[in-house]
């Protein structure tokens, strides 16, 4: 097969599945979408988990220089 029999063969198919949408048409599809809406429960979730991760560190923190200060007396 080559490239001229390819090309023919995608378009045929492109056609057949329907893809000759305009970009107006789709475009005007994607905006009148529902926006996004911030949940308060989504924030509260990332807040708990950033204090969590925070408190992570401190533990590792804690647990490292505790070792450090084991190995050095």
């Amino acid at each position: 097969m080559n490239f001229r029999e390819r090309t023919l063969t995608n378009e045929q198919q492109a056609v057949g599945q329907g893809d000759a949408v305009s970009q107006i048409d789709t475009t005007e599809k994607l905006s009148e979408a529902e926006q996004p809406r911030t949940s308060l429960f989504a924030l509260c979730w990332l807040g708990f988990a950033a204090v969590a991760m925070v408190g992570w560190i401190c533990v590792l923190g804690w647990m490292a220089w505790r070792l450090v200060d084991w190995l050095l007396s």
